[in-house]
C-alpha cells in the first residue's frame, strides 16, 4: 500500500494548480518575493503534501478532486488507497512503544487517541518518548504515516503549545475530531511553522526498510521532551503533569 501511494502521490502532485502552491507557499512560509525558497529538499515534500490536503474554495481537496474525477477500478489497491487517503489528518504524536521491524505506538496529543502506526523504517529508529508532527492516514486495522513527517524537540513544542493557545486551538478545549477541513489545515501550518522556526526540517532523514546500514535516528535527541518541558498539546502544564504521565 505505501507503493501504491508513493505512485499516487507522483499523480497528485501535476494536479496541484500554480495558484494553490503559492498560497500554500505563503501559508508556510516558503513563498517571498514571488519565489519558492527551501532550506532543504525535505521541505518541498512538506509543502507538497500540504497542497494535497488543503481544501479548495468549494471546500474539497485535491485528493478528493482526483477520486472524483479520475476513480480507478472498483475494489482496486489505488482505489482503497485513495479512499484512505480521504480521511488523512496531521497531527503530533508522541512514541509510546517501538516494535524493531514493525512500527510504533503513539498518542496522539492533540486527539487524546491511541494507535500503532506501521513503518517499518521508523520503527527501526524510533525510541520511547519521541515526538513528531506528520500527516496521518488511518486504515481498518493500524495507522500509517502519509509522508512529511518532521521531529519535534522541546523548543518545537513549546512554540506549537503557545501558538495552539493563542490561537484558540487549546486541545483540552477543543475536539479535533469535528473540526472542519480549514481548521485542520490551520493546525497543521502552525505545526509545520513552528518546527520549521525551530530548526527541525533540517533533522530529517530516511533509509529503505531492507537497508543493511543503521542510519542515524531521525532527529533523535531533538524529538525528545524533557520532563520539565512544557507539554505541547497546548494544557499548559509540564510535560511531566500531563501527556508525560501516560508514557512513564
Amino acid at each position: 500500500m505505501r507503493e501504491v501511494r508513493f505512485r499516487l502521490n507522483n499523480l497528485l502532485v501535476k494536479t496541484i494548480p500554480k495558484k494553490t502552491l503559492e498560497e500554500c507557499g505563503r501559508i508556510l512560509g516558503f513563498f517571498r518575493k514571488g519565489t519558492l525558497f527551501f532550506d532543504s529538499e525535505d521541505e518541498t515534500a512538506l509543502l507538497m503534501d500540504y497542497c494535497l490536503y488543503y481544501p479548495q474554495p468549494d471546500g474539497r481537496n485535491l485528493i478528493t478532486r482526483y477520486l472524483e474525477k479520475s476513480p480507478p477500478p472498483p475494489g482496486s489497491d489505488e482505489m482503497a488507497a485513495l479512499q484512505e487517503m480521504t480521511h488523512a489528518y496531521y497531527s503530533l504524536l508522541q512514541v509510546l512503544g517501538v516494535e524493531r521491524g514493525v512500527g510504533v505506538s503513539v498518542r496522539d496529543l492533540l486527539r487524546g487517541e491511541t494507535g500503532f502506526i506501521v513503518d517499518v523504517g521508523f520503527g527501526d529508529t524510533a525510541r520511547r518518548h519521541m515526538m513528531m508532527a506528520t500527516r496521518i492516514i488511518p486504515t481498518e486495522d493500524f495507522l500509517m504515516t502519509g509522508g512529511a513527517a518532521l521531529p519535534v524537540d522541546a523548543s518545537a513544542a513549546e512554540r506549537i503549545s503557545k501558538e495552539l493557545m493563542r490561537t484558540g486551538y487549546n486541545p483540552e478545549a477543543l475536539d479535533f475530531k469535528r473540526i472542519t477541513p480549514r481548521q485542520e489545515a490551520e493546525v497543521a501550518a502552525l505545526i509545520i511553522r513552528a518546527c520549521r522556526s525551530a530548526g527541525m526540517s533540517s533533522h530529517i532523514a530516511y533509509a529503505e526498510p531492507k537497508s543493511h546500514a543503521r542510519p542515524t535516528p531521525i532527529g533523535s535527541e531533538a524529538r525528545r521532551i524533557g520532563r520539565n518541558d512544557p507539554c505541547p498539546c497546548g494544557s499548559g502544564k509540564k510535560f511531566k503533569a500531563c501527556c508525560g504521565r501516560n508514557s512513564a
